[in-house]
């Protein structure tokens, strides 16, 4: 527990400010040693200044340290290797199922968009699009395509399924169009229970 504090707190300060108070710590302490004017005092506060200037130093490498291995690209599909489109498509059909949804045939120049399931409740139609699900990155022209073709095939929302990230104007664009995300947790979730049925079959 005080390991992960720690972390947090070395990830939240930046190298400069910690070699920085290093090296005040000990002009402060090298000053107060000069001006009591002992030999003694001038040794004691030499050697403290200087162990607290290594000792924050090395607390600088620290946090470059956890900054460099917080920021390693983790991969996305690493816990979801062996999982295909047709078995992610199938768990989300009987989700929307339990949900109450009709589950229509897709048609082929809606699969050919990477639509995978049109599923229907009280008129509102939803598509999801399965077909680029294992892409690392949602980026903006993805996005653009996906409300495109949701026009094209005549549905009130589309979904984009994926195990990558969306770059940062994705969420805006999502915000402002018929088109939702379904990544992150709630697609490791999917994306096991799509192993599980697998298994059980």
């Amino acid at each position: 527990m005080k390991k992960r504090i720690a972390a947090s707190f070395l990830n939240r300060i930046k190298s400069w400010q910690l070699i920085g108070l290093g090296i005040s710590g000990w002009v402060t302490l090298y000053s107060v040693a000069i001006l009591s004017c002992d030999a003694g005092s001038f040794v004691v506060g030499n050697a403290q200044g200087g162990c607290f200037a290594v000792t924050m130093t090395l607390a600088s490498l620290e946090a470059r340290r956890l900054k460099q291995d917080s920021a390693a690209p983790v991969d996305p599909l690493q816990l979801i290797r062996g999982v295909t489109t047709q078995q992610l498509n199938q768990t989300i059909a009987l989700f929307m199922q339990r949900q109450e949804f009709i589950i229509e045939p897709t048609k082929p120049g809606a699969a050919q968009m990477g639509f995978g399931v049109r599923a229907v409740n009280s008129g509102r139609t939803l598509v999801f699009e399965t077909g680029r699900w294992h892409e690392p990155f949602i980026d903006l022209p993805h996005a653009q395509t996906t409300e495109e073709n949701r026009k094209a095939v005549h549905a009130d929302l589309a979904i984009i399924v994926s195990a990558g990230m969306p770059l940062e104007d994705v969420h805006a664009f999502a915000d402002t169009h018929a088109v939702q995300l379904f990544i992150g947790e709630e697609f490791k979730k999917l994306a096991v229970a799509a192993q599980s049925q697998n298994q059980a079959t």
